[in-house]
């Protein structure tokens, strides 16, 4: 993936010091999702990493896990085609937040979202927030925020895209969207069609998984009167996929997957409604929300008997009330201060049981951002929450910035965060395999991190370097043995270091280094699973075809990699490094007609990041888009 947007958004910045907070603000220059009210991203004390809808055209991305697999702190791992971790900083699946305009897309069952498959064709935009969030988000916030936001119209009128795809093995999709802007309000909307023909993950030249997944979106706001606006989201995905067999009888990683007609049935549901009121003369502002999501999974096996049912639902009524303590607006002004007040509820059935769970929470916090002078910014923040099941928590975060006048800017961020169990560890159940631990505790990290941004060459270059640690205890582990979910004593460690080098050769040539080392180990020394010690991403973007199109590559190489093996002794050994290159190209046919193509995995490398799961190889994709 190219970084050229990340690198014009501080570049940008550094050009406008000493600006304050009181600048107009733009889209693509702050950060939407990392406070309470939109932060300039010169300010934003904490480590961030913003992916536009132009980046995810250059490389060629066709899903959202594949625009950020690349990312610093950011690793991706599959045990199938259409089941995906996300990590941050080498925490959990689960302790990545990730928001789908605004509102929670995480699966109450295991605190995770199912990223697989999910589509870029309708996304604008996708913050990856770095480090503890839960005084913003609460629970699921301890490593990160990953935020998507869908595209939005950009002038009055009407506009359409219509886009197709067509793929290796037979995978394709189809996409529409379009969107409505006048003076009174907004309508966006999108239909997405996609199959994935899928690769076999057992390796042994079996059956593809495929997957079928179908999505509707729906977003608009609208001016009630002066200082009144309201809006809703909607959002509904269906999905159905193959997977294969898990043999834990294996004796080694080639038996452990056997090739099997499993099969599984989900739906997403997501859903807003809002209303902003300003007072005093925009000097306070009152946000009223309520958002839920619902989610239902079932699981068959070869013979078509029902394994596993489950669906879990999650709303929340939420209150902020944001105000400009020195007297401005809060849209511009250099201090405010946000008071929320929430309460949450989530519940999990397991239909094959006929058991039903739920789990009620309250929170209030309050977080201030300030603009202390041209050069220094400031964000506090504390967060009760009230729990109905756990002991009541407290979370809290302080960051800074500071700016130099040579360009060099400073950032750091500490913050302690929370993550309740998820229902699945401590209500699920699936036969033979795992019970449902009620008694867990609530998992708690303090951490930090230190960066320094640094421009080279006349501002033609960027090198941003931070250094991040955290300490969690309470760390809920499998336990074979038991068959259960289980807290780790004693306190585990993830620390590392986060490098970005982003340069612009020439008017047509950027290039984009980065680099992520990580040291995770569990309490007793053990090192955690499934995160890379070592990931390195070189990229090269240039315009082509005369200035009409572009040509992206970029060569990904993973090391220190490790996984338990769930057969035999449950070894835990080290994986096979590897490395992949990847190829895109965009060629614009007319003014509103764009060609794309895209070869995955383009030396067909053999990559594994679980143990006994093959991962993909080469794969080719070619696209057509429109718009009117």
């Amino acid at each position: 993936m190219t970084h050229l947007a990340r690198l014009a958004t501080p570049l940008a910045a550094l050009l406008a010091f000493p600006a304050t907070a009181q600048d107009s603000f733009d889209l693509g220059e702050i950060v939407v999702s990392g406070a309470f009210v939109p932060l300039d991203a010169s300010a934003y004390g904490r480590a961030v990493t913003i992916v536009t809808s132009d980046d995810i055209a250059r490389s060629g991305a066709t899903t959202v896990q594949d625009a950020i697999a690349a990312l610093p702190g950011v690793s991706v791992s599959r045990t199938d085609p259409y089941n995906t971790q996300v990590r941050i900083r080498g925490g959990e699946g689960n302790h990545t937040l990730v928001l789908i305009d605004g509102v929670e897309a995480m699966s109450g069952e295991n605190g995770e979202y199912f990223f697989s498959g999910l589509s870029a064709a309708d996304i604008e935009r996708i913050e990856i927030l770095r480090g503890p969030q839960s005084v913003i988000y609460g629970s699921n916030a301890m490593s990160g925020v990953i935020s998507i936001t869908t595209a939005r119209p950009v002038a009055d009128g009407s506009a359409y895209r219509v886009g197709y795809l067509l793929g290796s093995d037979g995978s394709w999709g189809a996409n529409f969207t379009g969107a409505t802007r006048s003076a009174r309000g907004e309508l966006s909307y999108a239909l997405i069609a996609r199959h994935d023909g899928g690769f076999d993950i057992s390796g042994d030249g079996g059956a593809a998984d495929e997957s079928d997944r179908l999505t509707l979106n729906l977003t608009g706001r609208t001016r009630l009167g002066e200082g009144v606006e309201a809006g809703f989201t909607l959002r509904a995905t269906d999905q159905d996929y193959d997977f294969d067999r898990a043999d834990g009888g294996a004796a080694d990683a080639a038996g452990y997957i056997v090739d099997a007609d499993n099969s599984a049935d989900r739906t997403e549901r997501l859903g807003s409604a809002w209303i902003e009121v300003e007072a005093m003369g925009g000097q306070m502002l009152h946000r009223l929300g309520y958002e839920g999501n619902a989610f239902a999974t079932a699981l068959s096996d070869d013979t078509g008997s029902v394994t596993s049912d489950t669906e879990s639902a999650m709303t929340t009524l939420g209150y902020t009330l944001s105000y400009a303590a020195d007297g401005g607006l809060v849209e511009t002004s250099d201090h405010v201060v946000t008071l929320l007040l929430e309460a949450q509820r989530l519940s999990f059935d397991d239909t094959l049981r006929g058991e039903s769970y739920g789990r009620d929470s309250t929170a209030i916090a309050l977080e201030y951002v300030g603009q202390i002078s041209p050069a220094l910014a400031m964000q506090a923040s504390v967060r009760r929450d009230f729990n109905e099941e756990f002991e009541d928590a407290t979370s809290w975060t302080l960051a800074g910035s500071y700016s130099f006048a040579s360009g060099v800017r400073l950032h750091a961020s500490a913050g302690q965060a929370v993550v309740n169990p998820s229902m699945y560890e401590q209500f699920g159940f699936f036969p033979g395999f795992y019970v449902g631990n009620p008694d867990l505790e609530p998992e708690r990290s303090l951490g930090f991190d230190i960066g320094i941004e640094t421009p080279f060459d006349g501002g033609r270059g960027l090198v941003d370097v931070t250094l991040f640690h955290e300490d969690l205890e309470n760390e809920i582990v499998y336990a074979p043995t038991f068959d259960r979910a289980i807290n780790r004593d004693g306190t585990s460690n993830r620390k590392g270091v986060e490098l970005s080098v982003d340069y612009q050769v020439s008017p047509a040539v950027a290039l984009s280094f980065d680099y992520t080392y990580l040291d995770a180990t569990g309490a007793d020394g053990s090192v955690e699973v499934r995160r890379p010690g070592h990931e390195a991403v070189l990229g090269l973007s240039a315009e082509a075809f005369g200035g009409d199109g572009t040509v992206t590559a970029q060569l990904r190489h993973v090391a220190d990699l490790w996984d338990t093996q769930f057969w035999g002794s449950f070894e835990t050994l080290q994986l096979p490094d590897y490395t992949v290159v990847d190829l895109a190209m965009t060629y614009d046919i007319a003014d509103n007609v764009t060609l794309s193509g895209r070869i995955d995995n383009l030396l067909d490398e053999e990559v594994s990041d679980v143990w006994g799961y093959a991962g993909p190889g080469r794969a080719a994709f070619v696209g057509l888009d429109v718009t009117f």
